[in-house]
């Protein structure tokens, strides 16, 4: 079950590039919540949601590191168990060199294996509450309790990067992004 889901979720994120942004609706028996917002080089981002939900962007040599807390929790990331975890980048990691081909000469064609513009992850209450990530001793159970609670999605909606230039690796200046947070109801 859990390598279905990793794989449904490295597909979700592989997608390429989506214009617009998905619809942020609820489904039968959930709840969602939509956040939008803009953010430069350098800077975080924090808003909650009306539900209490709160969705960052920290801010990383390249980009950002999205995370999601709760009011009350507002210094833990309840989404760090959206895989994958290693080998390529977790979705979570919003880095302008997803955007670039390997030499940083042009657009990722598909030569760098990276999340694009739609990128998915999993949250809950529950993670630093009984479920914990434990690196490779992680269980398929906790990580399947998760997304079963909290789904969602972020969309970079609009981005800059920086100027190319061969052998580097290009960072973000400015984001213009969409999310939505899905939740059972209740």
């Amino acid at each position: 079950m859990l390598d279905q889901f990793i794989l449904l979720l490295i597909a979700f994120n592989g997608l390429g590039a989506q214009a617009v942004a998905p619809k942020c609706t609820p489904a039968p028996g959930r709840m969602a919540e939509r956040v939008e917002g803009e953010v430069l080089r350098g800077e975080g981002f924090s808003k909650a949601t009306p539900s209490g939900w709160i969705l960052k962007l920290v801010p990383v040599q390249k980009g950002w590191f999205l995370e999601i807390a709760m009011k009350g929790r507002e210094t833990e990331d309840l989404s760090r168990l959206t895989p994958p975890w290693h080998f390529v980048p977790n979705a979570r990691e919003i880095e302008g060199w997803h955007f670039r081909n390997e030499d940083n000469t042009g657009p990722n064609e598909g030569s760098v294996n990276a999340p694009q513009e739609l990128r998915g992850f999993i949250f809950s209450p529950q993670v630093g509450r009984g479920i914990e990530y434990n690196g490779s001793a992680t269980s398929s159970e906790d990580v399947t309790k998760v997304q079963a609670f909290g789904r969602g999605w972020l969309h970079l909606d609009e981005f800059r990067l920086t100027p190319p230039r061969r052998g580097e690796r290009a960072s973000f200046e400015r984001i213009k992004f969409s999310a939505c947070l899905t939740w059972p109801a209740g």
